[in-house]
């Protein structure tokens, strides 16, 4: 057997054997720290010495068989012939103690018989090797054999005798006669075991797993094992049963397993009882333990924990008041019964929140426990829940509140706390609070809940499809009562962007200022500057001051549960102004944060517009990746009414991309009927009508179309750049040869309010081109290819250039019509447009049969292609680089190459000569 760090004292030893073999006697206590090789370095010795022509007697004391008369003394002379009247006595001395303490003088008195007996016996063992007795953890041993121990060590001095105990530094209650004996013995030695060192740790695990794998996980180890060989042993024995990818991807990071868990408990449990208990109370307080608090906490005095706490750190538990690794307080947690961990961790909440500790800190101890019964306890739970919401933890937030919510006496209490509770159930999943919304809604109307909750529980109601029950909730509250006018204003804009059919239960606004209650609370006042910019650009067309306005409040408001309706409506005025770039920076940014934060309903919200402006942008992909996204984030259930976002942006992008079947799947999917009462419900008919169009249902096409915009007129929120509907009726009017419809439609459209450069104005401009006279189409067309391309939007630019192709073809400008087919490819290629693009090649395929033989001629390769299709109109390489999901390096190099390629210096020499290698090539 190889000991670490042990060669000294095994040195030691022998020497002092030697010794006792010239009738010297020798007696020797070996201790340390529990798990620190005390037992190891007895039986390594024990070993040698049997090995060198020694008796060797051993015995282990333990705990359990500290009440069992002469059970030591039973284990050392198990291999000896004991004389038959020593066996008669010692059995009737075990009788006799087993008797009780009426048999006590008699017991006296036959103890010190055997006690004299057994050392004579003992004594004419020791041949002329010489006689070792090794007791492994005296501390344990019983009264009687305790007895014979105390009799035999004065004999030793003149005998070839060596007598060497051992138990662990936290053994107080070692028996004071032993040690007094011990100390009158003129050879007596004592030697303490410290752990090993970092070096010594590092040499044990070469043992196990070899010199390299040690070298790099010997630190490791050491620090959280504090040098205890158990410990060590215990982690080396856990890596090499760990699952095939238990170490995770770095080397240098310890498997911990059953095995170190059940090291800790051993080393524990080999203490005394303080010891125990100290380490109980000190996974419990966790970073807040203290000698003092351990002290409070258990009602113990500070010496005996102040003991425990050195007997933990020695034994490379814990180091100073906390465990060295956080496996070893899982460890002692588990271990520990039921009743006492609930009693610690209550005792530990209250003694914290007497000292005044943080909210966090007293309710994690309330958490854990489960069952808090204070009358302070409800207090520190909501606080500490805002804490945690502030800071991002929203579980730990919830659990809070669960808790207080068990504990409330008060109606008016529970009520409160269940408001606190939807709100943050609300950023994590809507679902789960819709259970509690009816039970609040009594509560507000019966008095025991606060106004100024009405709205948010008003908005609650109608994102979960339940228009009624948020109306009577309304209505019944009145204008009379407190604080209601207020809030009520405050919700009328937000209610005419989203849900306007639900405007007409609200009380018209008086105009005196007096006629506002005093007690009202003061409304927020970004998420009123919000609405009203997304209403005015609903209903008038969004320009330059709406725009700034918004993007103003995007920087003024930080991502949180009350700003984010606010930074939700400031980004879609963004959106339906056709700022699309602004949009895309202040999406993107808010959307990484709201990941960062893990907040599934903002995610899911900010993921939805981006889909939308990815849809607007022409990039099919994205926009289908996103939705499917959004609603991934929360299920359709959760959405609620709001579902009509992403579905119908991933309904339209599979219909453009030519998955019919994908849209068709996803319409088949009910929707809350009252989605169409709310804005939502115009984007799901919308989307609709597209998909029946492109399967040639066109008659329900239009249906869809013509009731959008019914709803919207109706609601004032006709607004192209909202929803184009007139542009989808007249496609749908086109396919029936109504001319004259499609021409009223495509006029109506134009004159509606928006900017002079919006997309929608361009798509109704193709529209109008297909029943204009042939000599004006051409000129329409190129307008509107003008204007799509100022948009951003490459897909409805594609079809405008397609339309283009046609159009130059009928009036025989071949090479231009050739030039506009192959940029359309080209777009629709980039934009996924799967259903377009199959279109084309097939028009290509036939006006230009050549195409499929020169095109593996071209000398440009598919990347380099690309970004020179998008340099040609007009985007930067910034742009460039957003578009393809590439860096702004990469579209330098594919530009420096296209340029060597095409023998070209500048981007309009790019366009002359990329066209006429598009004429070559189509």
């Amino acid at each position: 057997m190889i000991l670490i760090e042990r060669e000294k004292e095994l040195s030691a030893l022998h020497d002092l054997l030697s010794e006792s073999r010239c009738g010297k006697g020798q007696v020797a206590l070996v201790h340390g720290a529990a798990g620190n090789g005390k037992s190891e370095l007895l039986y390594a010795f024990a070993e040698e010495a049997s090995t060198a022509g020694s008796l060797v007697l051993g015995a282990v004391g333990r705990e359990a068989e500290r009440d069992v008369p002469l059970g030591l003394v039973r284990q050392l002379t198990r291999d000896l012939l004991l004389p038959e009247p020593l066996r008669t006595r010692m059995a009737q001395l075990e009788s006799s103690l087993a008797a009780g303490p009426a048999a006590r003088q008699e017991s006296l008195a036959l103890q010190a018989r055997v006690a004299h007996d057994l050392c004579r016996t003992l004594l004419l063992a020791a041949g002329a090797g010489g006689l070792l007795i090794s007791i492994d953890d005296i501390q344990h041993a019983d009264s009687a054999s305790l007895g014979c121990l105390l009799h035999l060590v004065p004999y030793t001095r003149s005998a070839p005798v060596m007598v060497v105990f051992s138990r662990p530094d936290s053994a107080r209650h070692c028996p004071p006669q032993l040690t007094a004996e011990l100390l009158r013995h003129p050879r007596y030695r004592r030697f303490r075991l410290a752990p090993l060192s970092p070096r010594g740790t590092t040499a044990l695990a070469r043992e196990a797993l070899g010199a390299e794998e040690a070298q790099i996980l010997g630190p490791a180890y050491h620090s959280a094992s504090g040098g205890n060989p158990l410990l060590i042993r215990a982690l080396l024995g856990d890596r090499r049963d760990r699952p095939v990818d238990g170490d995770g991807t770095d080397p240098a990071v310890p498997f911990i397993g059953e095995q170190f868990g059940q090291a800790v408990l051993a080393c524990v449990h080999r203490g005394e009882r303080e010891v125990l208990g100290v380490a109980r109370a000190m996974a419990v307080l966790d970073d807040c333990a203290s000698s003092d608090r351990i002290s409070r906490l258990l009602r113990m005095s500070t010496t005996p924990v102040a003991d425990a706490l050195r007997h933990l750190e020695a034994a490379g538990l814990a180091e100073g008041h906390c465990f060295r690794h956080p496996a070893a307080r899982s460890a002692v947690l588990e271990d520990t019964p039921l009743d006492v961990l609930r009693e610690l961790r209550l005792g530990a909440a209250e003694l914290l929140h007497h000292e005044g500790a943080p909210a966090p800190t007293v309710a994690r101890h309330l958490v854990a426990e489960g069952h808090p019964s204070q009358c302070w306890a409800i207090a520190v739970l909501t606080d500490a829940s805002e804490h945690a919401r502030r800071c991002g933890d929203l579980a730990f937030a919830l659990q809070c509140l669960e808790l207080a919510l068990t504990s409330c006496e008060s109606v008016r209490e529970q009520a409160l706390v269940t408001m606190m509770i939807i709100r943050l159930e609300w950023q994590l999943n809507p679902s789960t609070a819709a259970p509690r919304l009816a039970y609040l809604a009594d509560a507000l109307l019966a008095g025991t809940l606060p106004a100024q909750f009405a709205v948010p529980l008003f908005r609650a109601l109608l994102w979960h499809g339940r228009p009624d029950e948020a109306a009577a909730m309304i209505r019944a509250l009145g204008p009379d009562t407190p604080g209601s006018h207020g809030l009520l204003s405050e919700a009328r804009e937000w209610l005419g962007n989203r849900y306007p059919a639900m405007l007409t239960i609200l009380a018209p606004v008086p105009d005196d200022s007096d006629a506002r209650d005093i007690r009202e609370p003061a409304g927020n006042k970004s998420t009123l500057l919000a609405e009203s910019i997304l209403g005015s650009t609903l209903r008038r067309g969004g320009d330059e001051s709406s725009a700034w306005s918004a993007e103003q409040l995007l920087r003024s408001c930080h991502l949180d549960d009350s700003h984010m309706c606010a930074l939700e409506s400031a980004l879609l005025a963004l959106v339906y102004a056709d700022r699309l770039d602004r949009a895309s920076v202040w999406s993107d940014k808010l959307l990484q944060e709201a990941t960062a934060r893990q907040v599934p309903t903002w995610q899911a919200k900010l993921t939805a517009i981006r889909a939308e402006l990815a849809l607007r942008q022409g990039k099919l992909n994205e926009a289908y990746t996103l939705a499917h996204s959004a609603l991934t984030h929360l299920s359709p259930r959760s959405w609620g009414v709001a579902v009509g976002a992403p579905l119908s942006t991933l309904v339209l992008a599979a219909t453009a991309m030519g998955a019919d079947d994908v849209a068709e799947e996803h319409l088949r999917h009910s929707v809350p009927d009252a989605i169409f009462q709310s804005r939502y419900g115009l984007q799901y008919l919308y989307a609709r009508g597209h998909h029946h169009l492109a399967a040639n249902r066109v008659h329900m096409a239009l249906d869809d179309f013509l009731r959008c915009g019914d709803q919207a007129r109706a609601w004032d929120m006709d607004l192209p750049a909202l929803l184009p509907w007139r542009s989808g009726a007249a496609a749908a009017h086109l396919r029936l040869g109504q001319r004259d419809q499609v021409r009223r439609l495509a006029d109506a459209e134009l004159a509606r309010p928006g900017s002079a450069k919006s997309r929608n104005r361009g798509v109704a401009m193709c529209l109008l081109a297909e029943v204009a006279e042939p000599h004006r189409r051409t000129s329409l067309l190129l307008e509107a290819a003008g204007i799509l391309r100022l948009a951003g939007d490459r897909l409805e630019l594609a079809r405008a250039l397609a339309a283009l192709s046609s159009a130059q073809r009928a009036t025989g400008e071949a090479e231009q019509a050739r030039r506009a087919l192959y940029q359309a490819l080209q777009l629709a290629d980039l934009c996924g447009a799967q259903r377009l693009q199959r279109s084309l090649l097939h028009r290509s395929s036939e006006e230009a049969p050549v195409c499929q033989t020169v095109l593996p001629k071209d000398p440009l390769t598919a990347a380099e292609r690309r970004v020179a299709s998008l340099a040609t109109l007009g985007n930067s390489n910034r742009e460039i680089a957003d578009q393809l999901c590439v860096t702004v390096s990469t579209v330098e190099q594919h530009l420096t190459r296209v340029y060597r390629k095409l023998n070209v210096t500048s981007r309009a020499d790019l366009l002359s000569e990329f066209q006429q290698l598009a004429v070559g090539y189509s």
